[in-house]
């Protein structure tokens, strides 16, 4: 029996071309031939899933500190020192030295170390008069233990206290010093009882023609305390008046 041959020739796809595909695929029973393919992985290749290790370790792109620069401490200390009258000069020290640290933005506090200078220069100047007007009025003050015999003074009683002060003979003046002399056991009684009396012993017969010579004279003294004389102390005599020149 003679069989009429496929004019097409065998059929390269082993099936009827029009059925349906096997299930599974060829030689792969149970795969899906439409599945999905795999998903890629971004890993690191120790079999880490998802995107490795981001974007590495913290902070902030170029290591920039987000709290920014400190203020530097010398700057503050300087601007404190300014302000104390004894330690001003100091203060301006630092506060150069403050400047110097500043520079650049490295440090805050630059307004500190500007402010330390200025404060501290006006506060020198500030305390170097007070120093210079002290020891002017300082030298200015007559006191027992320096007092002369015939330095010209002015005279300011304030309640039972007396200050004198030294002035030039040459021009007015309240008052004259005619006599200093210590306090001892020999003349404390006589000095208790009497001062003014005292006093007149202490000058020679000359030194008495010449206060005679001056009107509305009045003879005064005083010691470191009136109302405690003590061995020890100093007693100051002196001619009181309307004066314009010397008298002894």
């Amino acid at each position: 029996m003679c069989r009429v041959s496929d004019p097409y020739g065998n059929n390269p796809y082993g099936n009827d071309p029009y059925s349906k595909p096997p299930q599974g695929g060829q030689g792969q029973p149970g795969q899906n031939p439409y599945s999905p393919p795999a998903q890629p992985t971004y890993g690191g290749g120790n079999g880490g899933g998802g995107y490795g290790g981001g974007y590495g370790g913290g902070g902030y792109p170029g290591g920039s500190d987000p709290i920014g620069p400190k203020t530097d401490g010398i700057s503050i200390a300087a601007l404190v020192l300014s302000f104390l009258c004894c330690l001003a000069p100091i203060g301006v020290i630092l506060g150069i030295v403050g400047i110097s640290r500043t520079k650049g933005g490295q440090r805050k506090g630059r307004g500190l170390a500007i402010a330390a200078i200025v404060v501290g220069i006006l506060m020198s100047i500030l305390v170097g008069v007070l120093v210079a007007v002290g020891v002017f009025f300082a030298n200015k003050v007559v006191t027992p233990d320096n007092a002369e015999v015939g330095q010209c003074i002015d005279v300011d009683e304030n309640d039972d206290t007396v200050f004198l002060y030294d002035k030039d003979c040459d021009g007015d003046h309240d008052a004259e010093i005619i006599g200093v002399e210590d306090v001892t056991s020999d003349n404390i009684d006589t000095i208790n009882s009497d001062m003014v009396g005292f006093c007149d012993t202490l000058l020679s017969d000359e030194d008495r023609a010449k206060l005679a010579e001056v009107a509305n004279l009045e003879i005064s003294a005083v010691t470191e305390d009136p109302d405690d004389i003590s061995t020890g102390d100093t007693i100051v005599c002196y001619a009181e008046g309307d004066l314009d020149g010397p008298i002894l």
